[in-house]
């Protein structure tokens, strides 16, 4: 075991409430399996950055600045897609892959080129943060690449017609049938982020550059929807004043990233039913924040 390696406080908290005793231990490990990827690579690592659901430190490899990134292995595989992803982008607008060891029963790792400055847009208002992840969108969508494999489509983020106890079903089933309409009528599919917002779009030297994608063959618009419901816990809760503000938002957004305001709007009324779903379904409870965007935009 590695002594000097820090493990968030707050990443054993989330680990441990969505994986259990799983990932209680997988915390309890993580010193001597980011020990095995730093001598694996050569790597200095630095203190960890604040993160819920992954290990992850920025440091060298040599003369080159890195991230190192670990997660624990689901089903889902959510960081093998993330390397396809990062992978068939290849820097255009996102951050690079360097290596990757995806293959290992105990972590899934990715090494990763270090954005600096590295600040990302929270702290920014919206008439400057929503062009920049609209335009970082756009660059995304327009770097013309065929489907990597481990791309999702828009149904398979989850299962809206199924919904969850803690949901109202005429909530998720009005969704499920939105999304139908959606797909029906969509514009040709690209390589979306998936995960466009705030925290995932980082000022680099030759502009933002985007992080964490989780990957989704689909019309633009929908990379519309996850910056619409971010920073997270800013939105207001009066929905009189809610409903205004994502009507200003939108076009600030969509008119930076090429797509129509109302497919936008569209994508954004159901990828907030999703996440609604998500929250519910990895026990963190009712996410009344995305109900209401939901709500307000259908």
């Amino acid at each position: 075991m590695r002594a000097d390696v820090v493990v968030p406080p707050a990443l054993t908290t989330a680990m441990t409430a969505i994986h259990g005793d799983r990932g209680a231990r997988w915390c309890a490990d993580l010193p001597e399996l980011v020990g095995h990827h730093a001598d694996r690579w050569g790597l200095e690592l630095e203190e960890p950055f604040e993160a819920d659901y992954h290990w992850v430190a920025p440091g060298r490899c040599g003369p080159v600045e890195i991230v190192l990134k670990l997660g624990i292995p689901t089903a889902e595989q959510e960081l093998h897609r993330e390397a396809g992803v990062l992978a068939a982008w290849d820097g255009a607008g996102a951050v690079r892959l360097l290596e990757a060891a995806l293959d290992e029963a105990e972590a899934v790792a990715l090494l990763l080129e270090r954005v600096r400055p590295g600040t990302d847009l929270a702290g920014m208002p919206d008439d400057e943060a929503l062009p920049l992840l609209g335009a970082t969108g756009r660059v995304l969508h327009s770097s013309a690449i065929a489907r990597p494999a481990a791309a999702l489509d828009p149904t398979a983020l989850t299962d809206l017609r199924t919904g969850h106890p803690a949901l109202p079903s005429a909530v998720t089933t009005a969704a499920a049938d939105r999304l139908e309409d959606l797909l029906t009528t969509a514009a040709a599919p690209v390589l979306c982020h998936g995960d466009l917002h705030h925290g995932n779009v980082l000022l680099g030297e030759g502009g933002p550059v985007a992080i964490d994608p989780r990957g989704v063959w689909a019309e633009p618009a929908l990379d519309v929807s996850v910056a619409m419901l971010n920073p997270l816990g800013t939105l207001p809760s009066d929905r009189s004043v809610l409903a205004p503000l994502l009507e200003r938002r939108l076009p600030l957004l969509c008119d930076a990233m090429g797509v129509e305001v109302d497919r936008g709007r569209a994508w954004t009324a159901v990828y907030a039913v999703i996440s609604a779903l998500w929250t519910a379904e990895d026990g963190l409870g009712v996410e009344e924040d995305s109900l209401a965007v939901a709500a307000v935009l259908s």
